[in-house]
């Protein structure tokens, strides 16, 4: 039995005094009205109207539900209507990790989305761990790359495609690899935090070559290893959002480029903890950089010349 909507049947038959109208108003036969009311006084024990006169007459029992059930009702309009206000003005904290590496663009977009909403509040925490979001407490983390099975909720906010590259500097000193068989000679940057990412799979014609990428620098921290490319130590497999800057004013050179990695993009994803009801300042976050990070988001421009 829904029992939300029969309260709200009931509670309506009171305030007409008519099955009849009451029905009318809810859409429903005056039968179809009477039988929910019969199905609720079952639930509830007792007899909730007299029914030996042609007018609607509370039993004893009827008129204290009634008035029981009348409040709750109210409160339940009332949340409704609230929830419909924070929907238009999402206010709260969020507790929200970001990779390390994603510094730049999210601390933009967030000052952008605070602009908007100003009675969003945000505690960031960069780390390129994956956080227990349940367990410490986030509302929200945006992750990269492939997700591991879950019950949290994901959604792609967008994506970037990926490069091999290196600085000129280590090209001219040792070669640039033309197939990915060619790797085997070279100082690979090795990012470390997950299993397998020793592992660089490209497209050679139309099949995927693995390559077991290894050298003498690995970090668990982008950064790390960009910096290392600049200071020409090695070749680096890395997306858009962290060497794409660097390609653009010649720091990088693009190596392999016949050769795209496989996957040839990465994909990042906003993950919460909720699953039925999402807070307003989550959902609208949400929406707020799948927007803005979605299809055409130029990743190589440098974020920091905006901060």
């Amino acid at each position: 039995m829904d029992r939300l909507g029969a309260l709200t049947l009931f509670a309506k038959a009171v305030e007409t005094g008519s099955f009849s109208e009451a029905g009318r108003q809810s859409g429903l036969a005056p039968s179809s009205l009477s039988r929910r009311i019969v199905e609720l006084e079952g639930w509830v024990g007792a007899a909730l109207f007299h029914r030996t006169t042609r007018k609607l007459n509370l039993t004893e029992v009827g008129r204290s539900f009634y008035e029981r059930t009348r409040g709750i009702l109210l409160d339940l309009e009332e949340a409704k209507v609230m929830a419909a206000q924070l929907e238009d003005h999402p206010s709260g904290l969020i507790r929200l990790t970001i990779p390390a590496s994603m510094e730049r663009h999210l601390t933009v977009a967030i000052g952008e989305f605070q602009a908007r909403w100003p009675g969003v509040r945000f505690a960031l925490t960069f780390t390129d761990r994956v956080v227990d979001l349940v367990g410490e407490g986030y509302d929200l983390a945006v992750r990269v790359g492939r997700l591991e099975d879950s019950t949290l909720r994901a959604r792609k906010i967008g994506e970037a495609r990926r490069y091999l590259c290196a600085s000129p500097r280590y090209l001219d000193r040792a070669g640039a690899p033309q197939r990915p068989e060619d790797l085997a000679g070279h100082n690979c940057l090795i990012f470390r935090t997950h299993p397998g990412y020793n592992v660089w799979r490209f497209k050679a014609g139309g099949r995927t070559v693995d390559v077991r990428a290894s050298g003498s620098f690995s970090a668990d921290s982008g950064y790390a290893l960009i910096n290392a490319a600049r200071d020409a130590m090695g070749l680096v497999l890395a997306p858009e959002w962290l060497v794409g800057p660097s390609l653009a004013i010649g720091e990088f050179v693009e190596v392999m480029p016949k050769h795209p990695p496989v996957p040839d993009r990465t994909p990042l994803y906003a993950v919460h903890p909720y699953q039925r009801f999402v807070p307003p300042k989550v959902k609208t976050f949400v929406d707020f950089l799948a927007k803005r990070f979605g299809k055409g988001y130029d990743w190589a421009h440098d974020e920091s010349d905006r901060v």
